[in-house]
């Protein structure tokens, strides 16, 4: 035990007053004459042993009441009822505030940020002018101890919403390093947090167990500004059937939808932002949610405009969490890209040109590609630089200045497709001009039968066949025939290989350009000429894998594959540059209506912003009124914000070292907690309480031990 005024316990001295009166003021025995004095005798022996009983009782009761009431004064305190800490030492304090975009759930009127503030500005209130303190949030790292305590006050003031936060564990854990760096203070760490189940995953708590280790002195107090039970509707990512559309191609939008509490399906509009920033709605429909409150509202739209068209898509009411009913989206409507196909013949490039724009589609507007054929006898007086990509279908010997041309295509930023067959020949294939396009030395034409058979499609030219990888039967389109290289350029590298493991379609690049080479002719007729088909790839039964497989190598080589246009906050966006486009500044426009303009360094072939902590969709413009260039990207939350569910207090606390930390609800109990911690429990309520017990008992007894004789 203790006291906060130990020089008060000196009042304790006044017990010799009650002695000094007791001894003055003790009553005499009366003398009676009685005719039995052997009775009297007896009496008088019990009415002396009755009030020398009465007199040391009251004796105690009085210096007990003096006693007690200097103690009292000085105020006892109990000590190890808190946490650990050092008596009477400065404090080293840091605040950790939650700002994810989940603490804006309202509940009665205020976030759950409003109510970690306020009782954050009310404890800065009461600490000592002298204390180290330091205001920590989910946004970055921080900035150390503030100067005092006016500026942390000015940072809690100032504190915003973080779109993009780094994980709670990581910041409490830089606090608790931070205060530990001050061993000669008491080293406190307050974290105000929703209890959300997503920030206190089992790794977040094993760091924490590490961190609270490493530094025992150190006490953490987790205030809970959460709600025990939520409501919440939300809209998770945008599932866009393409992104990228050509004329005509409608723009399906799928939006799931998720409920969680007693709510009712709610109503999920569409909205296009025009030009000027105008927002008109192009759709709307009421959610059907099944029993386990999860949903979907489908979208289409037809007859977009060529050029970059954004919007988003959102709930129609309000609810409490407010940052997960709107999605963003950017889609972009190009033109058809050019593409020539060179064959010794017509039948060679047949398939290819059916696989890319087919002649029976009733619908020409919609085409990805504009395909124009051509043949090698004349491809020298074709202007390559009008296409945006070239595909040498079973090409023949070709002249050096012919290589040469194709070599320079490429090294603008276009696309050469190389699909070797039955006229390849390795003398003429393996001069020092061709073998700037091809990956490798042509060794021989190989007849082990095999099938195309691509195990990662990660590549972008593959990419597109993730959807269905599985149910592709590569192994119903054999391979009969294909070419084996020697050892392979230093910067080629195989994209795809056979089921045989030998490379199949390999890559390497030129300048800023690309080229694909596949091992076996990818559109074969059936029934040759005088020579046996090298694979069933555009002929087999059903060959729709051949009109998937023809329009991602192609659509890679134009550049004209499916792009990226969503990000998440914080993510860096890439934004890549068409081929033979030269752009050295740009003007960056940001949701909220801002531009900033940007220099492009000479010679990159995209364009990179790490700018994109808003919520949003975003502009890059070059070129003035020309337009030279105009493209956009839109800005989404994690779908993180919408987990509501909240980690137990108790399991939170049994998982951390309750000698270290405490877990607190309301403001009174983070006061009552920091106060025990800091000087222990203090006493004065009890022990005046039984100091007002001993001065009543001491008043009764007083009055019957002096009341006078009758």
């Amino acid at each position: 035990m203790g006291f906060l005024t130990p020089l008060l316990l000196a009042g304790a001295a006044f017990v010799a007053v009650p002695i000094i009166l007791h001894l003055i003021m003790r009553r005499q025995p009366q003398q009676l004459v009685f005719p039995a004095l052997r009775f009297v005798l007896q009496r008088q022996e019990a009415n002396r042993r009755r009030l020398q009983l009465r007199h040391w009782f009251l004796l105690a009761l009085r210096c007990g009441l003096i006693a007690g009431l200097a103690m009292t004064l000085a105020r006892p305190i109990l000590k190890g009822s808190g946490l650990r800490g050092k008596e009477g030492a400065p404090l080293a304090v840091a605040l950790v505030v939650d700002n994810s975009l989940r603490m804006q759930y309202v509940h009665q009127n205020h976030t759950r940020l409003d109510d970690a503030l306020r009782m954050a500005k009310h404890l800065v209130k009461k600490l000592p002018e002298n204390s180290e303190i330091a205001v920590l949030d989910r946004r970055r790292s921080g900035d150390g101890f503030t100067a005092d305590l006016e500026t942390a006050r000015s940072r809690l003031e100032h504190l915003e919403y973080s779109s993009n936060p780094r994980p709670l564990d990581d910041t409490v854990i830089e606090a608790i390093k931070l205060v530990a760096q001050h061993p000669d203070h008491r080293q406190e760490v307050l974290l105000f947090s929703d209890l959300s189940l997503a920030s206190f995953s089992e790794p977040a708590l094993e760091g924490l167990q590490e961190a609270l280790a490493e530094s025992p002195d150190v006490r953490v107090y987790v205030v809970d500004v959460g709600v025990e039970q939520t409501t919440n509707a939300s809209i998770g990512p945008l599932k866009i059937r393409r992104s990228m559309l050509r004329p005509g191609e409608p723009l399906h939008i799928e939006a799931p939808v998720k409920l969680s509490g007693t709510l009712e399906p709610p109503l999920v509009e569409l909205h296009l932002i025009g030009d000027a920033n105008q927002t008109v709605k192009r759709g709307q429909q009421v959610a059907p949610i099944d029993e386990a409150g999860l949903g979907q509202a489908t979208f289409e739209l037809a007859n977009l405009p060529l050029g970059v068209h954004q919007g988003y898509v959102c709930l129609a009411a309000n609810d409490p969490l407010e940052p997960d009913n709107t999605r963003y989206f950017t889609v972009e409507v190009r033109p058809p890209a050019n593409v020539l196909l060179l064959g010794e013949r017509s039948d060679d490039t047949l398939f290819l040109r059916e696989a890319l724009q087919p002649s029976l589609n009733t619908d020409q507007g919609a085409a990805r590609f504009n395909c124009e054929v051509g043949r090698f006898s004349n491809a020298a007086d074709i202007e390559l630089s009008d296409f945006d990509a070239i595909c040498l279908l079973d090409p023949p010997p070709l002249s050096d200045s012919l290589w040469q041309a194709l070599v320079d295509y490429a090294d603008q930023g276009a696309g050469v497709g190389i699909f070797l067959g039955n006229r390849a020949k390795p003398d003429a294939f393996n001069t020092q001009t061709a073998q700037n396009l091809l990956p490798g030395l042509l060794k021989w034409k190989s007849r082990d039968t095999t099938y195309f058979r691509p195990r990662l499609l990660a590549h972008p030219a593959l990419a597109g066949l993730r959807d269905y990888a599985e149910e592709i039967p590569w192994s119903v389109f054999p391979v009969w025939q294909y070419w084996e290289f020697g050892e392979l350029a230093g910067d080629a590298h195989v994209v795809a290989r056979f089921a045989n493991h030998q490379p199949a379609l390999i890559e390497r690049s030129s300048g800023m350009g690309r080229v694909l080479t596949f091992a076996t002719a990818l559109s074969d007729p059936l029934e040759p000429v005088g020579r046996e088909p090298w694979n069933v790839l555009p002929t087999g039964h059903e060959p729709w894998p051949f009109v998937a497989l023809a329009n991602q190598l192609v659509g890679y080589l134009a550049q004209s594959e499916e792009e990226r246009f969503d990000y998440r906050a914080g993510e860096t966006v890439s934004i890549r540059l068409a081929p033979r486009q030269r752009v050295s500044n740009f003007v960056l426009y940001h949701p909220d209506g801002r531009s900033m303009r940007r220099t492009l360094p000479p010679g990159d072939e995209a364009i990179l912003i790490s700018t994109t902590d808003e919520l949003g969709n975003y502009r890059v413009a070059s070129g003035g009124h020309s337009r030279r260039l105009q493209r956009g990207f839109s800005v989404n939350a994690s779908s993180e914000i919408s987990e509501l569910l909240r980690i137990d207090p108790k399991e939170l606390a049994d998982a951390l070292s309750t000698d270290q930390v405490q877990i607190a609800r309301t403001l009174g109990d983070v006061q009552r907690y920091v106060d025990i911690g800091r000087s222990g429990r203090e006493l004065f309520p009890w022990a005046i309480s039984l100091v007002a017990l001993i001065w009543s008992a001491e008043h009764l007894l007083a009055n019957r031990f002096y009341r006078g004789a009758p």
